[in-house]
């Protein structure tokens, strides 16, 4: 460990100390056993050990005015800027991946250039509207509107002008 991270360390745990005031001596040593395993811990289980901590720096600030200055202030701004962590991550943009060619490069009128891709073609064409529906029945359910249509609007002819009300 660092002198600096040594420092950080000990001024964190003062800050801790004195926001507890002496009333909670089993939280304190609680946060200083996982302020120790956090810095300690591996990269596989560095965050979620910070996320243990920041769970415990709000449970102590729980019961402290929250325009408290000082410590408090420092532990709340702590715990505000890694309130992330425990929480899943977000999607970004590299969590994808496009498989596609370079098709050429673009440059903008303030010289940027950027790079254009190749539109991804599917690999089987869409299938034909005959081998979804075959084309006989097509021609009986087209035949069966226009006859339904027709009807309906002779009917509606007729109960306008020929039938006297």
């Amino acid at each position: 460990m660092t002198e600096e991270a040594l420092f950080y360390y000990r001024q964190f745990i003062h800050d801790v100390r004195r926001c507890a005031a002496g009333s909670a001596p089993a939280s304190v040593a609680e946060i200083e056993r996982r302020i120790g395993v956090a810095l300690t811990a591996g990269p596989e289980r560095r965050e979620r050990s910070w996320a243990r901590v920041v769970a415990a720096v709000n449970e102590l600030l729980a019961g402290v005015p929250a325009r408290a200055l000082g410590p408090a202030a420092r532990l709340r701004a702590f715990a505000r800027e890694n309130a992330d962590l425990g929480r899943p991550r977000d999607l970004a943009i590299t969590d994808f991946r496009f498989t596609t060619q370079a098709d050429g490069v673009l440059t903008g009128r303030d010289g940027r250039r950027y790079l254009t891709f190749a539109p991804i073609v599917p690999a089987t064409p869409p299938p034909a509207l005959d081998e979804i529906v075959p084309a006989p029945t097509r021609w009986v359910a087209e035949f069966a509107v226009y006859a339904l249509c027709g009807g309906a609007a002779t009917v509606a002819l007729w109960f306008a002008f020929i039938v006297p009300v």
